[in-house]
């Protein structure tokens, strides 16, 4: 009898992944290194194997391919097979910024806390990015960013080719935007999600959001989107103490002058996804 439960016990922890992420480690001071987090995903993906995936895509200018995590509950991995099934595909693409590291240890605490509560969702697919810009984020100091509030080091903002990856979308001067591609037109999401952070700047909200441009998007799409998807979001957000704000510019200097949306051109990552008829988001 105390085999069989010390075999129980074992078989538990096997199925139950408990490790912190470096920022939950160091109480909420420090960002997952590019090392740290593939390393995670690669216990996750081990763990979990009926469930997650870690594949990798491509090259990047620095050397190394892009990481994709793929969750799915019924464990096909298989694109094809994905898309017989009917369902939809989220993707989320972290660290583009490495400086703007909230996304790369927000999504590893997501993919293990979905995991361990067995709250995989039935009909989407969710792949994460770990880290896009890989060359910045080995790039690390504690002084690019002035104005934002830690971490204790952060990556840099550029790529190895001093590239702006958010500029890079449709002219692909960089490897990492080839390697992206791949994974955008192999897995054609319905939603794409491109994780920022404000760089300091003092907002009274704690969550702004740059939705695609809705004229870009079919008429059908962009009704759903407006009508349906952005009130559910904000009002479920509000419902949680983090009400969002839409993400907007000053015609001039100030609100009084009047406030114009973010048209996003192709070059970034949102306007990538709507050449592709994909909802994204920018938050």
């Amino acid at each position: 009898m105390r085999v069989y439960f010390l075999l129980l016990l074992i078989c538990t922890t096997m199925t139950a992944f408990a490790q912190l992420t470096p920022y939950e480690a160091s109480q909420k001071k420090a960002t997952a290194t590019y090392n740290e987090a593939i390393a995670y995903y690669q216990k996750l993906a081990t763990t979990f194997g009926k469930q997650a995936k870690l594949m990798t895509y491509g090259q990047t200018d620095f050397g190394k391919p892009l990481h994709l995590l793929i969750l799915n509950r019924d464990g096909i991995f298989d694109v094809a097979k994905i898309k017989q099934a009917d369902k939809r595909v989220l993707l989320i693409n972290n660290g583009i910024h490495p400086g703007e590291p909230e996304g790369i240890d927000a999504c590893m605490m997501l993919a293990r806390d979905l995991l361990n509560r067995k709250q995989l969702p039935k009909d989407v697919v969710i792949c994460i990015i770990p880290v896009y810009n890989i060359d910045g984020s080995f790039n690390r100091t504690s002084t690019s960013r002035a104005n934002q509030n830690g971490p204790l080091a952060y990556g840099f903002r550029g790529n190895s080719k001093s590239y702006d990856l958010n500029r890079d979308f449709i002219k692909t001067d960089s490897k990492n935007s080839a390697a992206f591609q791949q994974i955008f037109n192999i897995w054609q999401p319905e939603i794409f999600v491109d994780t920022h952070t404000s760089n300091g700047a003092d907002y009274q909200y704690t969550m702004t959001l740059i939705p695609t441009q809705k004229d870009k998007l079919n008429p059908t799409l962009s009704s759903y989107l407006t009508q349906t998807m952005l009130p559910y979001l904000y009002q479920e957000m509000k419902g949680k103490g983090f009400e969002l704000i839409p993400y907007i510019n000053s015609v001039k200097e100030t609100p009084d002058s009047g406030i114009s949306g973010f048209m996003e051109s192709p070059r970034y990552s949102t306007g990538y996804a709507a050449l592709h008829n994909t909802i994204g988001f920018m938050p």
